[in-house]
């Protein structure tokens, strides 16, 4: 029986991660279609690595890690 419970709770542990990675993801989705229709012309403007990686930064990562990161 514990073993069930253990299973149980590991199984909505699991599916709530993927919940908050699938919101993510389409948060991301949204954000990075919406800069290349309005800041880079629907895709007119080859967007590089460097520029996307700030951009993705300024907008999702809090400046307190950035600065952790530099």
């Amino acid at each position: 029986m514990q073993g069930l419970v253990q299973a149980m709770q590991t199984q909505a542990h699991t599916q709530a991660t993927l919940q908050g990675q699938l919101e993510a993801q389409e948060r991301s989705d949204v954000w990075w279609s919406s800069l290349l229709r309005t800041r880079f012309e629907d895709g007119a403007m080859d967007v590089g690595w460097d520029e996307f990686v700030r951009l993705f930064r300024a907008k999702f990562v809090p400046e307190h890690i950035q600065d952790k990161m530099e």
